[in-house]
């Protein structure tokens, strides 16, 4: 989006022509599929902010199937990780029943879905937008035998289904209430259909979305200033702050390794040694994405250059005696270089730099190891 772009959309806003926000589910799950925390729970500044948050049902679905999802994956890992600590340390298998015990009797993935979910929409205010009274089927299917965005000629029809019906929700929404909206997505289809329609407004990225309705005063300008003064100094209190939150970060949940083996592997450990982090000092380098009485919210970005480690434990199965038999541990390492971006919640009546609230939300690292073995076999840490 161009400045002169970004530029219209925050005067629409100004003028009140623009009076609500929507997202879609490529922008939850870029930002951690996580409604509590990161700048996505920012969204819930729309229940005290004149404008409004609006999701489409068939969003807000898919939202709840990828959180399913995450949660049941991370129950899993929780689980195996356990038990798997607990062996390695001699922990009285009593208490591990006890606590697989307490463990199993915790409320279902989907359970815990509709918790989160029906507690963030509260919390945010957030209008749902039922398809059925704003869809009329045969817009829909005009737009469909007319390859209209969403519908493209090159492209599965079928699947571009759920994305019409939330745009043209959406769309049909803002025209019955005579208002425009600013969409986030990344989504090809959603940017496509954005720029033939007149009530809908893209933007990438959520927290220039959010900055969007932002007025900073004076003061918080002034801390702004102070900001980038210290991201600059990697030796000030916060960027050694942030560079220990870095370093601890758990970034099994941010990576994907793309490996085979001639035996059965299990995933043991990914972790990440920090070599640099820089502060990208650029124009509307840190985003202001939200402002309260109690504090500021703001986002940017360090370039991290680090060293990824995963280990790995092997396994082959013994047809003779009918059990697992282990083959040895392995270890595969690569160099990164990677933007990560660091939301901050800065108090507004503290100096002191350990009652910011600091959260990470690096992009998905991607390794390709290919075929992985156990050390013993090659005398190295990583096979290609």
């Amino acid at each position: 989006m161009s400045s002169e772009e970004y530029a219209e959309i925050r005067l629409r806003i100004a003028q009140k022509k623009i009076s609500a926000i929507t997202v879609d589910t490529t922008t939850f799950d870029d930002h951690g599929m996580r409604l509590d925390r990161g700048i996505f729970s920012q969204l819930k500044q729309f229940n005290r902010h004149p404008a409004n948050l609006v999701i489409s049902e068939v969003v807000l679905r898919e939202i709840g199937r990828h959180l399913t999802k995450s949660i049941t994956t991370k129950k899993e890992r929780f689980g195996r990780d356990m038990s798997d600590a607990a062996d390695f340390v001699g922990f009285d298998q009593k208490y591990l029943e006890e606590i697989n015990t307490k463990f199993a009797e915790l409320p279902s993935p989907q359970e815990i879905c509709k918790l989160q979910i029906d507690s963030f929409l509260a919390d945010s205010g957030t209008l749902v937008l039922n398809s059925d009274d704003y869809i009329n089927v045969s817009d829909l299917l005009s737009s469909y035998f007319g390859n209209e965005p969403p519908f493209q000629k090159e492209n599965n029809k079928k699947s571009e289904f759920p994305d019409a019906i939330a745009l043209k929700t959406l769309e049909n929404w803002a025209l019955d209430e005579d208002t425009e909206i600013v969409v986030v997505s990344r989504d090809g289809d959603w940017i496509s259909y954005c720029e033939i329609s007149d009530r809908l407004h893209h933007v990438k990225e959520l927290a220039a979305a959010l900055a969007l309705f932002q007025t900073p005063d004076e003061a918080v300008q002034h801390m702004i200033k102070g900001l980038r003064r210290d991201l600059n100094d990697g030796n000030s209190k916060i960027f050694l702050r942030i560079e220990e939150e870095i370093k601890d970060f758990e970034w099994s949940e941010a990576v994907i390794s793309d490996v085979y083996s001639q035996f059965e592997y299990e995933e043991d450990e990914f972790y990440v040694e920090l070599n640099k982090c820089t502060f990208e000092d650029v124009p509307n380098a840190i985003k202001v994405t939200d402002i309260d009485q109690e504090g500021v919210s703001v986002i940017f970005s360090l370039q991290v250059q680090g060293t990824f480690i995963g280990s790995y434990s092997f396994q082959k199965w013994d047809g003779i005696d009918k059990e697992y038999i282990s083959m040895g541990n392995g270890l595969v390492t690569d160099n990164f270089d990677e933007s990560v971006s660091i939301v901050l919640r800065i108090p507004n009546k503290s100096n002191d730099v350990d009652d910011i609230e600091l959260e990470i939300e690096p992009n998905t690292l991607h390794f390709e190891f290919g075929e992985i073995e156990p050390d013993w076999m090659s005398g190295r840490d990583n096979v290609d």
